[in-house]
């Protein structure tokens, strides 16, 4: 009796969705400035600036609209810190060039939303976009420190009833 040998061959793996002609150009580009980036078809690009994770989501049918994100840099541990937080955003907004920040499910986001004929004209204007968002948080943040920071001074040194 001859035994056949049962060989178990794997499914080829599924090729990754294309990433849309933009997207795919802003991803070499990206690359050719040094950037190291992950690209997925359905959510888009991430990549790595300064200790941050930035991404630039799939924007579908829209070509020209190009969206930096840089979501979960503030998380929101209470009630009271998420009204700090809106009180902190709208001082950002009503301050900041290009930036909007904005809460997401407990955390604090920042974002650039622009409109570019060219993927290519989107990466030349990225550092400045870059730089804006930074700017943006280092003044939420010091708005929230300064917040939390007179909230501890009235907690130690409450103020006499008259």
């Amino acid at each position: 009796m001859v035994k056949k040998k049962v060989v178990k061959v794997a499914p080829p793996p599924r090729a990754a969705a294309p990433l849309p002609e933009g997207l795919a150009a802003v991803r070499d580009a990206l690359g050719a400035l040094g950037f190291a980036v992950q690209a997925d078809a359905e959510s888009g690009l991430a990549f790595m600036f300064e200790g941050g994770q930035y991404y630039v989501p799939a924007q579908g049918d829209d070509a020209g609209f190009y969206h930096l994100l840089f979501p979960n840099f503030w998380p929101l541990e209470s009630d009271e810190e998420y009204g700090q937080a809106l009180f902190a955003c709208d001082a950002v907004n009503r301050e900041a060039k290009l930036v909007k920040l904005h809460t997401v499910d407990g955390d604090v986001w920042a974002g650039v939303e622009a409109l570019h004929a060219q993927p290519q004209e989107f990466v030349a204007a990225l550092p400045r976009y870059l730089s804006f968002v930074q700017e943006a948080v280092r003044v939420f943040r010091d708005v929230m420190l300064a917040a939390q920071e007179a909230e501890d001074s009235a907690e130690l040194h409450p103020e006499p009833l008259a």
